[in-house]
C-alpha cells in the first residue's frame, strides 16, 4: 500500500489560489495540534496569516488528486536557518508517506539549512527526520533536529 499511496501523491509549492484547500486541511484542530502548529483562534486572522504564508511560498503541498492531504512548511529563522514543520491527514499517516515527501522536498530545496522541533513522544515524526539525515541536537520533552548546517 505504501508505494501505491506514494505514487498517488504529488508535491508543489502552494499558491494563493490554494487558500481554500489549505484552510480546509488546517480546520482539523487535532491534526494541527499534533503537528505543534498554533493558529489564531479568529478565523479572519487565521486566513490572513495563511494568505501571507502562501504569498511568501512557505508552504509545500502534498496532493492526492485534487485533495490537499498534507503540507510541509518552512519559515525563516535567525542566521540563515529555516524552521521545518509538516502535517499529514490521518487517513494518510503510518505508511512512510511523510518520510518520502520530506525527502522529495529536500531534493527540490537542497540548499536550505533546516531545524525542526518534535515532542519526545512523537516517535513517528522523529523517524521522518532521522530517515532524512537530520541530526538530533537536544534532549528533553522537545527534541531539536538540524540538517544542512555545520
Amino acid at each position: 500500500m505504501q508505494n501505491t499511496q506514494q505514487a498517488k501523491l504529488r508535491g508543489r509549492w502552494l499558491a494563493p489560489a490554494d487558500l481554500p484547500a489549505v484552510m480546509a486541511l488546517l480546520a482539523d484542530e487535532a491534526l494541527t495540534q499534533a503537528a505543534g502548529l498554533t493558529l489564531a483562534p479568529d478565523p479572519a486572522l487565521r486566513q490572513w496569516a495563511v494568505s501571507n504564508w502562501l504569498q511568501e511560498r512557505y508552504l509545500w503541498g502534498l496532493w492526492a488528486g485534487e485533495q490537499l492531504v498534507g503540507m510541509i512548511a518552512t519559515f525563516p529563522q535567525a542566521e540563515a536557518e529555516w524552521a521545518l514543520g509538516y502535517l499529514l491527514a490521518p487517513a494518510w499517516q503510518g505508511h512512510g508517506l511523510m518520510t518520502a515527501a520530506v525527502a522529495t522536498f529536500l531534493r527540490a530545496n537542497p540548499t536550505l539549512a533546516l531545524v525542526a522541533e518534535v515532542t519526545a513522544t512523537n516517535r513517528a515524526s522523529q523517524r521522518v527526520l532521522e530517515h532524512n539525515d537530520f541530526q538530533r541536537q537536544t534532549q528533553g520533552a522537545v527534541l531539536t533536529y538540524r540538517r544542512g548546517r555545520d
